[in-house]
């Protein structure tokens, strides 16, 4: 049997990474694919970005009976995880994303709860096994409801240590012994095997190839081929592995066995070689700890280590796939610096390597094995950084470094330097290449290019007719069929160097996309340029570049540093964030592998690659050399659908009796809008480069590419429809073939309710109706209100101007013309006619002042008085007025002083005294016109018994008069709103009152808003 001496590379999750404690004893895979880890203090679920606890003593993991976790099984017929503790079961149920009971779903095996597990196991369906620690073995029945108990003995029941499934029988392993479980009806019956065989302290049993495995603890591994009931086919496994505690098969069928100490074991029965995986504490990619507590597979075919003390270390397949070549500290014979500046293949196939701190080191790459020169170093410590490697015909390698040329006898292993101390050009080498039509070296540096004479050793400079500006650095050199150097410089971009017709050019259709070359690949008729700005696909004979290609697209850096093409027509680029795969038969599709794909590091180094016969790529950076084989990458084909893990609304996680996973449709309040949805991949390869890409429909239809961030956001979200499509891919960028899709609807408020705005308009079209119905209503009222107003007014007017009024007046000044008094006949004419004039002007008022009324009135009575002179009439206003800014009515006051001359009056007394007054009281105008006459009640007493058919004595003109007046007082308080009164009494029935005569009081607004 042999050791395969290729290393088994972990990665490993701890405390550190969220694991909840460091000793993991049990491992399952749920239906969804989450994993599971049952430590010494809590049960945890990975997602593939963060674990999730339960504890005792959390709100999630209140129904665990015990933090101390020791067994896991998921059942894929129930859909059920069951979870063994120390101090009994419970069940989690991924439907609903909680612990529960066992009597939840099984209440006859309620007793189950406080029992001490070891290992929970199951064969067939509905039909469940317990390990117990002091209870034995416990077979649980859920079809018929029955709890079945063996090895429940006094002697026995702290024994059982394992359970079987083995060509068809159930085996049991005891302390020291197996037993077979022979079914017997319903239940089973124990059938001791190898009475006379003493196995020591068994720990576990495996079926593995047709072969029982069996486990122990001090004496590694027996193994029973054929038929498990003979002796003779027990025997110890020919590698002894002690500490045996738990078995596994992988992907490839090949068998895992973890130990108590001495770490993984990996066997291979078909090419029978044993290889093993040990912690090294110089290695993060070894197991944590070489005491293994559990193993399992998942669906990915991934091996899960449950480890004591480290957590949790994981076996990726596709994790490792390319190789790292680096400074080991412990091995004197590793890479003797982390920094490779060249790796070249001498014609005789040995290779060397350029480091920038430990000069040139020979590499005996199939014991993988370094030799470095001391001497390399001769000329100071700067000297050490070699940057490139040529060899000539007689075998001797040259090498430009930084502190001259150096030339490597390699018979001799000898190493001289080529010194020029007068030539600048000989210091500071970058780049060299032995020209193929000349005897030379052709040297690029710091300070421009140099030949180098093999044959005179000596050095020369280039001919005058070159002119190679200083500014350019050629960091690498490729001569073609044509004897062409071409020179990958800094500052220039790409030259083109004719050393048989020493001619040289700058390449400027390069030049406009990148001014630094760091590599060139010629492929036929192309140059592929790695740049500091992409990939320049370069037609050499078009002399254009046909096609730039910037890998990283994500706005960070697109340096390229080497290129070169695999055997299946990929092309490989070294840059600062990994190692690229271009396919130009699909586009020019680009594939990113870093350290989630098991790069040791991600920076390299210019021009630094070589292909291996085998097809195999070597690429140097900063932390030593890269080599993978590209057609034995195994892609990853796995890219399962992604799932929700959360939801928060509003900040607060959404209360739902159905897993976030499960969750389809979220129904929410208007206010209900900030939302937050978390999610994961369970895909644990490489789960680092997982992506995700999501859109919210209602709100954009684009996809968003988030990379690997696990969450989205969306706040302030309006009322609607919406769906939530999310999908992922693989590392690989293979995406999920399905969408997860969650519905949510954000309910409008109720006043942005359809039925709402239903109801609102109806209400909004009743209102307008009814609001242009009154309004119709109060433009017709107004507008019979103004008519009405100006009749009022017109009846005023003639109220004043009657005709009796007028004809005594004109017959007055008639009187005066015959009897000559032409003077008095002109003044009263004069009179007169202005008052006429003023009546027509306030006629045509709303208002007028105080002033303008106690002017008309005091005319009135002066042309009264003319007529007659059996009255005094006196017109006072109160000092508190201003007669100026306050307003009444016109032809309000005239009419009743009218009345007090004509009808306060009898043919016996025709004196009478009429006082008009204004005053201010409680904020209106109060005009008084009190008279001495006979009074109100006497004077309608004598229109009762006058004879109304006369008329000459206007009787019913004034009683028209003074109703018009009332009418107009009502007209106005409606249209503008007044508390306007008239009152009129006869002093007799005034207490107080001795004297006969009328009062008239009329209130009045102070101040009226005029519409």
């Amino acid at each position: 049997m042999s050791v395969n001496s290729q290393p088994l590379l972990f990665e490993n999750y701890s405390s550190e990474q969220g694991l909840s404690q460091n000793s993991c004893y049990a491992i399952a895979q749920d239906d969804d694919g989450f994993m599971w880890f049952g430590t010494q203090d809590g049960l945890n679920r990975y997602d593939g970005k963060q674990f999730k606890i339960f504890l005792p003593q959390n709100n999630i993991g209140k129904k665990l009976p015990s933090n101390y976790i020791s067994s896991l099984f998921f059942d894929t017929q129930k859909k059920l995880l069951w979870v063994g503790t120390l101090q009994g079961t419970c069940l989690y149920d991924p439907a609903i994303d909680s612990l529960v009971s066992i009597a939840d779903h099984f209440t006859f095996g309620a007793s189950l709860e406080k029992v001490p597990v070891k290992k929970i196991i199951s064969f067939e369906k509905n039909e469940y096994w317990f390990i117990t620690y002091n209870n034995g073995l416990i077979h649980l029945n859920t079809a018929l409801q029955s709890i079945t108990s063996f090895f429940d003995d006094s002697t026995n029941k702290t024994r059982v240590s394992s359970l079987v499934e083995h060509n068809g029988k159930i085996i049991v392993g005891l302390l020291n012994n197996l037993y077979s479980l022979l079914p017997e009806g319903a239940s089973y019956k124990t059938q001791l095997l190898h009475p006379q065989y003493f196995f020591p302290e068994i720990r576990d049993l495996f079926s593995y190839q047709g072969a029982l495995w069996i486990g122990t603890l001090t004496q590694g591994c027996f193994v029973i081929n054929g038929p498990v009931e003979q002796t003779s086919n027990i025997a110890p496994f020919k590698i002894q592995t002690d500490g045996v505690g738990c078995f596994i098969t992988d992907a490839t069928d090949k068998l895992w066995i973890g130990t108590r100490g001495n770490g993984i074991v990996q066997y291979d029965e078909k090419t029978a070689t044993v290889q093993t995986a040990t912690h090294d504490r110089y290695d993060g990619r070894s197991p944590g700890k070489n005491f293994v507590l559990s193993l399992f597979k998942d669906r990915q075919g991934i091996i899960w280590c449950g480890l004591s003390g480290s957590g949790v270390a994981k076996y990726d397949p596709l994790k490792y796939q390319f190789t790292s070549i680096s400074n080991e500290p412990s091995k004197p014979a590793s890479l003797p610096d982390n920094m490779i500046f060249d790796m070249y293949k001498c014609m005789d196939g040995a290779y060397y390597i350029g480091t920038q701190n430990q000069g040139i080191a020979e590499w005996d790459i199939a014991a993988n094995k370094f030799h470095t020169y001391s001497a390399s170093s001769k000329i100071g410590i700067v000297s050490n950084t070699i940057y490139d490697i040529t060899e000539d015909d007689k075998n001797n390698l040259w090498i430009a470094s930084w502190g001259g040329l150096m030339q490597l006898d390699r018979k001799r292993k000898q190493i001289n330097y080529k010194e020029n101390k007068d030539l600048l050009t000989t210091k500071k080498l970058y780049g060299i290449i032995k020209l193929k039509k000349a005897d030379s070296l052709l040297i690029t540096g710091e300070n421009g290019p140099v030949f180098f004479s093999l044959k005179d050793k000596r050095w020369v400079s280039l001919p005058a007719s070159i002119t190679w500006p200083t500014a350019y650095l050629g960091r690498y050199m490729y001569e073609d069929e044509n004897n062409t150097v071409w020179i990958c410089t800094v500052g220039a971009g790409l030259g083109k160097y004719n050393y048989l017709k020493s001619t040289f050019e700058i390449i400027d259709p390069v030049k406009k996309y990148a001014i630094y070359v760091r590599h060139l690949l010629a492929d036929g008729q192309l140059f592929w340029l790695a740049t500091d700005n992409g990939i320049l696909l370069y037609d050499f004979k078009k002399n254009e570049v046909i096609k730039q290609l910037i890998l990283n697209t994500a706005g960070f850096s697109n340096v390229c540093y080497a290129i070169e093409k695999d055997n299946q027509g990929f092309f490989w680029v070294s840059t600062n964030t990994g190692i690229y795969k271009i396919n130009p038969q699909n586009q020019y599709s680009v594939q990113h592998y870093n350290m989630g794909n098991g790069l040791s590091f991600l920076e390299y180094n210019t021009a630094c690659v070589y292909k291996q016969s085998d097809g195999s790529l070597l690429f140097g950076g900063v932390g030593g050399i890269t080599k993978f084989n590209p057609a034995a990458l195994k892609e990853n084909d796995f890219s399962p659908v992604p799932l929700i893990t959360a939801i928060q609304v509003n900040d607060v996680p959404l209360q739902s009796k159905t897993s976030p996973s499960r969750i389809s449709n979220i129904s929410l309040k208007y206010n209900q809008n900030f939302i937050t949805l978390y999610f994961a991949v369970t895909n644990f390869s490489n789960q680092n480069n997982n992506q995700f890409a999501y859109r919210l429909k209602g709100l954009t239809d684009n996809w968003t590419n988030c990379g690997n961030r696990n969450f989205v956001s969306y706040t302030s979200l309006p009322p609607g429809e919406y769906f939530f499509e999310l999908r992922s891919a693989n590392s690989d960028g293979k995406w999920s073939k399905g969408i997860t899709t969650v519905n949510i609807t954000i309910h409008p408020p109720w006043w942005k309710t359809w039925w709402f705005r239903i109801v609102a308009l109806s209400l909004l079209t009743g209102f307008i109706t009814s609001f242009v119905r009154r309004r119709i209503g109060v433009i017709r009222r107004e507008a019979t209100l103004k008519q009405k107003i100006t009749e009022t007014e017109m009846m005023a007017l003639r109220a004043q101007m009657n005709p009796h009024f007028i004809f005594n007046s004109l017959n007055s000044i008639r009187e005066m013309i015959l009897s000559n008094e032409n003077k008095e006949a002109s003044h009263f004419l004069s009179k007169f006619a202005h008052l006429i004039r003023v009546t027509l002007d306030q006629s045509g008022q709303p208002f007028i002042s105080l002033r303008n009324t106690m002017d008309y009135l005091s005319r009135y009575v002066e042309m009264e008085q003319i007529r007659n002179a059996n009255f005094t009439c006196t017109l006072t206003v109160a000092k508190d007025l201003d007669a100026d800014e306050t307003i009444l009515p016109p032809m309000l006051i005239q009419p009743f002083i009218e009345n007090a001359i004509w009808h306060g009056v009898t043919s016996q007394n025709k004196n009478i005294h009429i006082n008009v007054n204004f005053v201010k009281q409680n904020h209106q105008l109060v005009c008084t016109i009190d008279d001495n006459g006979i009074g109100i009640n006497q004077s309608l007493e004598n229109k009762k018994t006058s004879v109304w058919q006369s008329s000459g004595n206007g009787n019913l003109h004034n009683s028209v008069g003074i109703e018009n007046i009332k009418n107009r007082i009502f007209l106005l308080n409606e249209k503008y709103k007044l508390q306007s009164s008239v009152a009129i009494q006869d002093k007799k029935d005034i207490a107080g009152q001795k004297e006969t005569g009328t009062l008239v009081t009329l209130h009045l607004p102070i101040e009226i808003n005029e519409p």
